[in-house]
């Protein structure tokens, strides 16, 4: 029996062979899967950024730096798979993968324009002009005189300071003589031994003498009332005043941020248009488009909450300045001087309203001590004449005279009268005393308003730098890397439009504390007016 013989074959090129083309059939189906499920989608869906050019890959790369080629301008998941499968090819020249479809770039007419534009207005912040307080004053400083040529309350304010200065020429003509001239028809007289008088006419001349000072302190009362006419009207003015420029503040400051709110509408409608296009190839991203969509109505109801603000200030200011347009340069970050406390709290002192209460309490001690003098003996001048004749035909002669009146006993009423009269000048000095401590206490917290606003705001100058570089980041690991999820895009884009309102809103809330705080210390209107003033001579 011969002993068969075994011929020992090697199988380690048969082994490398087929792991070779199984790693090469794997890869192949991959390739060829992907590039079918990703096909619809490159068709009619433009993926881009907000910015106007499409951001670079990050620093990791699928591929080496020698081994990328012309074709990594096909930018995005889809273009690395297609690399993939162009390798696959070269690595196994006996079986090549047919791509049947190209990867067309998107359109680049709407896309690009509206990545410019997003670009532009993103950008807006960072490029206004910062110009000094001069602009905003001469802007609020005309709205300000169209305002006092129409407002009904200074016109009334106006009115009854003229009724005063009538007041005060009425109190000063009771210095000069008081002429009366009276007339009488002929008497009938009833009864026995009676005497008729005949028809006649009398003429009676009285001068005060003397009066304890009653007509001077009356005269002196009615100025002070006068004066605090003037102090009201005053006052009126720089109510006028704050009302008109937190008005315009106010508008521009919801017409910025509905700007700004419109921006983030666009972007969400570009977010969930692109998802809706994926949705439609891949069921299972749903929830996705449901987290956009609401993110959209989210953004849509604040940008109608703003334009709806912008509304109501743009009604109030027609109200104040009628149908006179108000414009305000676009792209302008205007800045207010530095407001110091000491000295504004000085001013304090002058506020029309504490005038006017001082005047009014002056007023009514000086009419109280008219009063007191009013009670005491009177001496007058009388000079008399009349036309009537008695019996035997004689005309009446001219008669001149000295009389004294002295008012004894009046039930208690001037009393009275001097009472009230000296409570109401207590009252109006306690009322002086607390709308100082108001306008005071007013003051100090909208200075302090103005500074920590305004370093809010420029603190968020920069923290919107960095949010927009962190949604840049975000949008491009989930758009072309898939390390994170929609929800973090949303997040990061959400993030950016906050802090971009809360800039704006603390930066006008600044304007309007500065506003405010000139307006306590009574100083809003002269402030406003003095270029315009200086100008006009």
């Amino acid at each position: 029996m011969k002993p068969i013989k075994i011929k020992h074959v090697s199988t380690m090129p048969r082994t490398l062979m087929l792991n070779a083309s199984m790693q090469l059939l794997l890869c192949s189906g991959m390739v060829y899967s992907s590039i079918l499920h990703a096909q619809p989608n490159t068709r009619d869906i433009a993926l881009l950024a907000a910015e106007d050019e499409p951001r670079k890959v990050s620093s990791w790369s699928l591929f080496s730096s020698s081994e990328k080629t012309k074709s990594t301008e096909l930018r995005g998941t889809f273009g690395e798979y297609r690399q993939i499968a162009e390798q696959a090819q070269k690595l196994s020249p006996a079986k090549k993968v047919v791509v049947k479809e190209t990867i067309k770039p998107a359109e680049p007419s709407s896309a690009r324009a509206y990545a410019a534009r997003q670009t532009q207005t993103y950008r807006q912040d960072g490029e206004r002009v910062a110009v000094d307080s001069n602009a905003l004053k001469a802007i609020l400083a005309g709205a300000l005189k169209q305002a006092i040529e129409r407002s009904p309350t200074l016109k009334q304010a106006s009115a009854e300071l003229g009724a005063a200065n009538a007041d005060v020429r009425e109190a000063e003509g009771q210095r000069w003589p008081q002429i009366d001239v009276s007339a009488n028809s002929r008497s009938k007289s009833l009864g026995r031994n009676t005497n008729p008088t005949t028809q006649a006419v009398n003429l009676n001349m009285t001068t005060t003498l003397y009066d304890w000072g009653r007509t001077e302190k009356t005269i002196d009362s009615r100025k002070e009332l006068g004066t605090a006419a003037i102090q009201k009207y005053m006052a009126n003015v720089e109510v006028l005043a704050q009302d008109v420029a937190s008005t315009i503040l106010e508008k521009e400051k919801a017409n910025r941020v509905y700007i700004i709110s419109q921006q983030y509408v666009e972007r969400m409608k570009q977010l969930v248009d692109m998802l809706a296009g994926i949705v439609a190839t891949d069921a299972g991203r749903a929830s996705e488009l449901v987290q956009a969509r609401a993110r959209l109505l989210e953004a849509e109801a604040s940008r109608d909450t703003w334009q709806a603000r912008e509304r109501d200030a743009e009604i109030k200011l027609r109200k104040l300045i009628g149908n006179n347009r108000v414009r305000i340069p676009q792209n302008i970050k205007f800045t207010l001087p530095d407001i110091e406390l000491n000295k504004l709290l000085s001013s304090a002192q002058n506020h029309p309203a504490l005038l006017q209460a001082e005047a009014e309490a002056k007023a009514s001690r000086l009419h109280a001590e008219s009063l007191r003098a009013a009670e005491k003996p009177q001496i007058n001048w009388v000079v008399t004449k009349s036309t009537g004749k008695d019996d035997f035909g004689r005309q009446d002669p001219w008669q001149t005279m000295v009389t004294v009146s002295w008012p004894i006993f009046r039930g208690g009423s001037s009393t009275a009268a001097r009472e009230a009269a000296l409570l109401r000048a207590e009252a109006e000095l306690e009322n002086k005393e607390r709308q100082q401590m108001d306008l005071e206490f007013e003051a100090r917290a909208a200075v302090q308003d103005a500074n920590t606003l305004l370093t809010r705001a420029d603190l968020y100058v920069d923290l919107i730098k960095e949010t927009e570089r962190v949604k840049g980041a975000f949008f491009d690991q989930w758009y072309h890397l898939g390390r994170r999820t929609l929800l973090d895009v949303l997040i990061a884009e959400s993030d950016y439009n906050n802090n971009r309102v809360n800039e704006v809103s603390y930066r006008f809330d600044s304007y309007l504390a500065v506003i405010k705080a000139y307006g306590s210390t009574g100083m809003l209107s002269s402030w406003l007016m003095d270029d315009m003033n200086k100008s006009e001579r």
